[in-house]
């Protein structure tokens, strides 16, 4: 009898690790709403929380680690990355492509306002044909957001800014978008509602 009762507090937790090979994605507690954004210390912080609830026996996680909430372009970046999240070469691919995106909506470099900027959108098309990932609606950023103590705010339009090549720029948004990635696989966890966008 005590195998289904479980009288010593025993219930075990529902796993809710989707992949950590890209991001680390989990599933959230809850079924509605945009994926959240929190930096790892605020995950665990969470985890323990839903681990002592589940053993209680609650229903409802009442906590919610500190976070961004990915809306707008950050949910489709996300959502890109997520299609890729087995395979880092691909996603990492989403990642520049959602750089190029944040540089021809959002920078300000002379390059972009010569004729070279054709040969940035074909690049952008091609890459979005590749990869089948697109950004809808009314979209104003690409690049997920980051706490300023981990990567400046300004500091990726600042760089691309700065190009006067075409080669230069490549290089980099390249360079910072690749930064970007490694910062974000090591300092932030994402979790996911159970609904059919992401299963």
């Amino acid at each position: 009898m005590a195998e289904v009762i479980d009288i010593r507090g025993n219930r075990a937790l529902p796993d809710n690790r989707i992949v950590s090979s890209t991001f680390d994605f989990r599933w959230a507690d809850w079924e509605a709403g945009k994926p959240i954004q929190c930096i790892k210390a605020e995950a665990e912080k969470y985890e323990r929380h839903r681990a002592k609830s589940i053993r209680e026996g609650h229903i409802h996680i009442s906590f919610v680690p500190s976070h961004f909430s990915l809306t707008g372009g950050y949910f489709y970046t996300l959502r890109g990355i997520f299609s890729y999240r087995n395979d880092d070469t691909r996603a990492m691919e989403v990642y520049l492509l959602a750089g190029l995106m944040e540089c021809v909506m959002n920078g300000t470099a002379p390059i972009l306002r010569t004729d070279l900027l054709r040969s940035v959108y074909k690049k952008i098309l091609s890459l979005k044909d590749s990869l089948r990932v697109t950004w809808q609606g009314d979209v104003d950023n690409f690049l997920l957001p980051l706490h300023p103590n981990l990567y400046g705010p300004t500091l990726f339009l600042s760089r691309v800014n700065g190009c006067e090549t075409l080669k230069d720029l490549y290089k980099t948004i390249k360079i910072e978008t690749r930064r970007q990635y490694e910062i974000i696989k090591e300092a932030y966890v994402f979790y996911l509602p159970r609904n059919s966008v992401y299963i």
